[in-house]
């Protein structure tokens, strides 16, 4: 199984469109004179590019190759994604980005300084930093790997050239050129997928052969309500910590967030986040098919056990090369689509990686009035190109993680941004925090996780997870290879956690004064429901005295802790 002429002639377009625009953005459309004009466009891009670009940078290849297979080995419970989505979207919409605009930098990581200090600031910016670089290096090497053992696909270099061109065009155009490549990149997963479904059908023998199959493989699963923590995916896992998951993917980190301040106004960024929603939900859909066509077609013949894969990540390559494979180009679309997925995300990390460099420590140890607009661009620059070799050299390092990539993605982010969750839910619903209590509660909340992640990865016992589903090998060869797995609740603890500590170091340390704290720096659970800023606008009166609106602060922030 490898690659024919044609599929390589397609990966070679794909490469070349994507430099030629970083070009055109970075060299004729605009000379990037600015760091603003670099890192947000000005605030001057359209709504559903920006959209599109926002789903690019969520959906990497992982997830791509991830869903598949945890449909494969689980079931169809991941569809309660859709439900989560769609909370963490209104949260982010309502709350996160008005709060993100209104402060007006181009990090959001701003927002902690003004609400608590800059040692705050500065330390979720090197966890965000830290979390980011093994993150993209996870994107770079893992895919790779997978279409090396199955298509053949020489693997460094698909990470030599999907780093190093993703690193060009983002270092040469800056977020024009990552959001227009974006665009391209997230209509060529679209149609990837789409076709090994279409294919995957008419190859199954229709959709009614492929539903029968996995219902009496007892694939379809949308019922498992059992309270058991071992269990992988159940209804209440699946609801409380993938919405708290989504909300610190979309909310918390400036690679998605960053997107909010490349458009004009609050609104349009709170459209571009809904329009992402049903991009997601549509792109979630056609993976959970991806995986039931996988069940489908090798149910009687489990490609793990009979050792035809290593990993689960492999399934849905596998599945492409025999399905596609009789068709020149097709098995090579797919793989465009996988290998846009990894540039899309990996060019987004890095540009997002050299705005928080810049915004959060470049400019606080350079004198910014003695540096032109030019210069600042230059350093963006400079920034984005040495981010994007370093996180080329740590790609290698993923190769020790002996895990499904989805998974390690979960553990990832699930570890060190739920702390910055809790961070950001402390500084609008908790006036009386002030920055000691919330900077010693971060860091004990980071120490806690990163035990639980050496532990739980390095030095735990692996054990075979619940919820796995059943797979036979009756129809090929008895060579066995049981897989194991590991499953995640570090986010809601995170979360409980940190709520924990806090009161501890409201106690021992001390809190604000309520009235000290910038009204606009808050938010009241009212924020959250549409209706209620009709309301507002309404019945405020444009002659409030400076004494009314002390008292209507000290009132704001009583009614929040009674609610907390």
């Amino acid at each position: 199984m490898y690659l024919s002429w044609a599929d390589y002639g397609v990966l070679i377009i794909l490469l070349c469109i994507s430099i030629s625009i970083g070009l055109y953005q970075g060299c004729i459309r605009s000379k990037q004179l600015s760091a603003g004009e670099f890192h947000i466009a000005d605030g001057r891009m359209g709504v559903l590019p920006t959209a599109m670009s926002l789903l690019a940078s969520v959906m990497s290849a992982a997830t791509l190759l991830g869903i598949p297979s945890e449909t494969y080995q689980y079931g169809t419970m991941y569809l309660y994604c859709i439900f989560t989505l769609w909370i963490a979207i209104y949260l982010n919409a309502y709350l996160f980005i008005p709060k993100f605009r209104q402060i007006g930098s181009a990090s959001i990581y701003a927002y902690l300084e003004q609400r608590f200090s800059l040692s705050v600031r500065i330390a979720v910016t090197c966890t965000f930093i830290f979390v980011n670089i093994l993150y993209m290096a996870v994107v770079l090497y893992g895919p790779s790997l997978a279409l090396n053992q199955v298509t053949g696909l020489n693997m460094w270099l698909a990470v030599g050239l999907c780093g190093f061109v993703s690193t060009l065009y983002t270092s040469i155009g800056g977020i024009r050129a990552v959001i227009w490549t974006d665009v391209i990149q997230t209509i060529m997963m679209f149609i990837g997928v789409i076709l090994t479904i279409i294919f995957g059908f008419i190859d199954a023998g229709g959709v009614s052969k492929v539903f029968e199959t996995i219902i009496n493989g007892d694939r379809w699963q949308l019922s498992i309500v059992t309270l058991d923590p071992t269990v992988r995916y159940t209804v209440w896992n699946m609801i409380f910590s993938n919405t708290l998951y989504n909300t610190a993917l979309f909310a918390c980190l400036q690679t998605q967030a960053q997107r909010y301040l490349c458009v004009h106004s609050t609104k349009s960024a709170q459209k571009t986040a809904w329009i992402n929603y049903g991009m997601c939900v549509m792109m979630v859909i056609l993976c959970e098919c991806a995986g039931c066509l996988i069940y489908a077609k090798y149910h009687r013949c489990d490609p793990l056990r009979a050792k035809l894969v290593s990993k689960p990540d492999q399934l849905y390559p596998l599945f492409v090369m025999e399905t596609l494979g009789r068709i020149p180009g097709l098995t090579g679309l797919f793989i465009a689509c996988i290998l846009s997925a990894s540039l899309s995300t990996f060019s987004s990390g890095v540009n997002s990686i050299a705005t928080v460099v810049f915004e959060d420590i470049y400019k606080r140890i350079s004198n910014k009035h003695s540096v032109s607009d030019r210069q600042q661009a230059m350093v963006s620059k400079f920034l984005s190109g040495s981010t994007g070799l370093f996180i080329i050299f740590l790609a290698y390092l993923v190769s020790f993680m002996n895990s499904n990539l989805i998974v390690i993605i979960f553990q990832l982010i699930g570890s060190f941004v739920a702390p910055i969750l809790g961070l950001y839910i402390l500084g609008f619903f908790a006036p009386r925090v002030n920055h000691r209590n919330a900077l010693v509660t971060f860091i004990l909340c980071l120490i806690l996780q990163t035990l639980m992640l050496i532990f739980g990865n390095f030095t735990g016992k692996q054990r075979r997870p619940g919820g796995l589903l059943p797979t036979s090998v009756a129809g090929c060869s008895p060579l066995l290879n049981d897989q194991s797995e590991k499953n995640r609740m570090d986010l809601i603890l995170s979360l409980v956690t940190t709520r924990g500590t806090e009161f501890c170091q409201c106690l021992l340390c001390g809190s604000n004064d309520p009235r000290t704290v910038d009204a606009s720096l808050l938010s009241s659970f009212k924020e959250l429901l549409p209706c209620f800023h009709v309301l507002r606008k309404k019945t405020t009166d444009a002659t409030i005295t400076h004494e009314e609106k002390d008292i209507g602060l000290d009132d704001h922030a009583i009614e929040q802790e009674n609610m907390l």
